[in-house]
């Protein structure tokens, strides 16, 4: 199931009518939209590339969680005892049984952290109680309360550097939506590819069908025409052989038909079982709608919509992010610390508290401390690297952008083909039609052969598959030609939206 965070809002109904075979299946119609829509809610590569934009967003909460200052709590408890009987002595004399017990009581709470500047801060209270046998087991309280500061002053200092894991962070779980969004555009393309091809082979089919049905009733006529003698038996054996080399082709169309149907329900479906218990009956596809390609406006369109383009720019992002943080790591290292805090003394608890908000006794101190590698090779060498990977990026960015405006062009001419080559399948297939009704003609006053209308029909049959696989082409290049300008999901109504 997806999950609730991430949802597809999607404008499009998708009830099913489901019957019952003649073998037993369950046949389900299914039109386009409908499919589109069931691969969104149901198709496995959608639901695993939607957790992309999840685990990005974690991430990036963790990484922020780095600032998140940090609670300590300790308490320690000690008791020591000595026998000092071989200590002792006395004008000479050893007095065994002498020993000393101390007893302490160590508490310390704290909280520090590090700040989006490059200070790290640690504010604490410690207290301490001991008793000892030397002062008769009198308690002694000891208490301090302060603040320590380190701040960077070169490296390590500023936004820039300290909040760089966040922004690449954040880049990234950019990428994952364009990830997840690149997902949903190629599983929508290729709905519309096996949807066309089931169309094409369930279309297919039936013309080879048809071609075997026209070629059998031939050798029927034929055979009928050779028992009263007005037709030889080589006429009779081409028609039967050709009945036969028929029924190869519809056996072949079928099981084509019965692959794309498979491909179709592997993309519609997350129910492992009901790939192979339920049969699709598809409706016919509505023809895409005419592209005019534009050159300038589909550029356009890609470089604002196509994930792939997006996820370059956002690794730039990232690399120019690496170059700051780089160019920091190779500065020399310069810490001003400081603490500041106040002590308090007492053999009553009260008056040792009294004593350290009081600040009676201040402890306090300043410092810095600076180091720096000779002659800082790996600094050096991580910034040149850092500079020539932004570089890189910049190059990649540009084939990209190059190879973008070839796919479109490339997939528009193929719209355009395609669209004429539905016109001259059309007229082929018209054509192939009369010549096969005044070949039959001709054939019963006996000015043909069999031969020839053998011929007919075949150029029929081609003619017709020639007609549906121009119409499916012109979907599928509508529909790639959609995925090359990243318009695939405005075309379908689809948004995504996080929650």
């Amino acid at each position: 199931m997806m999950p609730r965070h991430f949802l597809l809002i999607v404008l499009l109904g998708w009830p099913l009518a489901v019957g019952a075979a003649s073998d037993g299946q369950y046949v389900a119609k299914l039109s386009y939209a409908e499919a589109v829509e069931l691969s969104l809610q149901k198709n496995f590569d959608i639901e695993g590339a939607s957790y992309d934009p999840l685990i990005g967003r974690a991430k990036l909460r963790s990484s922020e969680g780095k600032f998140d200052p940090s609670l300590t709590l300790a308490y320690t408890y000690n008791e020591n005892e000595q026998d000092l009987a071989g200590l002792n002595v006395t004008d000479g004399l050893l007095r065994p049984g002498l020993y000393t017990r101390d007893l302490r009581n160590f508490a310390d709470a704290n909280i520090g952290g590090t700040t989006p500047w490059g200070m790290d801060y640690e504010l604490g209270v410690t207290v301490e109680k001991s008793q000892s046998s030397q002062s008769d087991y009198l308690n002694r309280y000891s208490n301090f309360a302060g603040l320590s500061v380190t701040q960077s002053v070169l490296r390590g200092f500023g936004t820039d550097v300290n909040l760089a894991s966040v922004r690449l962070a954040r880049a990234d779980a950019a990428i994952s939506i364009w990830q997840y969004r690149k997902q949903v555009i190629r599983t929508v393309t290729q709905v519309a590819e096996i949807y066309n091809e089931l169309w094409f082979s369930a279309g297919n089919v039936e013309v080879e069908r048809r071609s075997r049905f026209l070629a059998a009733q031939l050798a029927a006529d034929n055979n009928r025409r050779a028992e009263i003698g007005v037709m030889s038996p080589l006429d009779v054996l081409q028609a039967e052989t050709d009945v036969a080399a028929r029924e190869q082709l519809v056996l072949v169309a079928e099981r084509q038909q019965a692959d794309d149907e498979n491909f179709l329900k592997q993309l519609v479906t997350n129910r492992v079982e009901d790939v192979l218990s339920i049969r699709l009956e598809i409706i016919p596809p509505p023809k895409a709608p005419g592209i005019k390609a534009n050159r300038r406006a589909d550029l356009a369109a890609a470089v604002q919509n196509r994930p792939d383009f997006r996820q370059a720019i956002l690794e730039l992002q990232k690399r120019e992010i690496n170059v700051v943080f780089t160019r920091n790591a190779a500065l020399p290292q310069l810490d001003l610390v400081a603490s500041l805090g106040s002590n308090g003394l007492d053999r009553n608890f009260a008056n040792s508290v009294n004593r350290t908000v009081e600040s009676d006794t201040l402890a306090w101190s300043v410092g810095g401390i600076f180091s720096v590698p000779i002659p800082n090779r790996t600094g050096q060498g991580n910034l040149e690297t850092a500079k020539l990977e932004v570089a890189r990026q910049l190059v990649e960015l540009k084939r990209l952008e190059q190879s973008i405006l070839v796919e479109a062009d490339n997939a528009a001419g193929q719209v355009e083909t395609t669209t004429k080559r539905i016109e001259a399948a059309q007229v082929a297939r018209q054509l192939a039609s009369e010549t096969l009704a005044a070949g039959e003609t001709r054939l019963m006053a006996g000015a043909t052969t069999t031969f020839e209308i053998l011929q007919f029909q075949r150029d029929l049959a081609r003619a017709e598959i020639s007609e549906i696989r121009a119409m499916a082409d012109y979907n599928i290049a509508v529909a790639r030609y959609e995925e090359a300008t990243g318009t695939t999901l405005q075309r379908h109504r689809i948004s995504l939206a996080s929650q």
